[in-house]
């Protein structure tokens, strides 16, 4: 009995490190605002919590010997696998949330300090109204870039728009209306993005119309 319970001890110990180090992922470099322009941070994904949209819990990293500034602008998330069968692009909008800090507001920049490394919650939102829901079980990585310039800052400033029409304090409280948001402005100029599909523009299209066949409300949840 003895021996077993030995045995059983050595798998745990065996098993825990593997498992610690899946979830502490090696963090990678976020782009910067200039398409090929390091931020001078990185980024780990931690899990993503929601399914047409939600929240992408990350680790952000400054490994710099000097304070970084953080924005979510931009930032979207692809799925791994093969594009042809993979579930919607996320991409951030709004404001973001310090996991863990006490009475802190959503904030649109963080400074973060050398060597610190900070878990925040940035609300993400579907990119590709064509393609089916991730669920908090999908693989995500970090896209190379960040949107287009006129893309992101179209989504962005609706975003904020919305957000002041509605007095909300970010984007999870007005989500059903910046999702609508997201994919307007995403549908009516289609920009080719990482993990693009070979004939995504049709699909969006194909996807576009049957959106506009549905009733208002439906089109949200849809």
């Amino acid at each position: 009995m003895r021996h077993l319970f030995a045995v059983l001890a050595l798998a745990a110990l065996l098993v825990a490190p593997a498992a610690h180090a899946r979830q502490l992922a090696k963090p990678i470099p976020i782009p910067g605002l200039q398409a090929g322009q390091p931020s001078g941070l990185k980024l780990r994904i931690v899990k993503y919590q929601g399914d047409t949209n939600g929240s992408m819990l990350v680790d952000v990293v400054n490994d710099e010997p000097v304070p970084q500034p953080f924005v979510a602008t931009g930032l979207y998330f692809v799925p791994k696998g093969d594009p042809e069968t993979s579930p919607q692009r996320l991409g951030a909008a709004g404001p973001f949330d310090v996991v863990g800090a006490k009475g802190a507001s959503p904030k649109d920049q963080l400074i973060v300090a050398p060597g610190a490394t900070v878990r925040l919650e940035l609300q993400v939102f579907c990119i590709d109204s064509h393609r089916p829901s991730p669920n908090p079980a999908t693989p995500f990585k970090l896209a190379g870039d960040r949107l287009p310039p006129e893309l992101r800052k179209e989504i962005e400033v609706g975003t904020q728009e919305i957000l002041r029409a509605e007095k909300a304090p970010s984007a999870k409280a007005a989500k059903g209306s910046v999702q609508s948001h997201v994919w307007k402005t995403r549908d009516k100029k289609w920009i080719a993005l990482e993990g693009e599909r070979k004939d995504e523009k049709g699909s969006a299209n194909e996807r576009l119309q049957q959106l506009r066949e549905l009733p208002v409300q439906q089109r949200i949840t849809y």
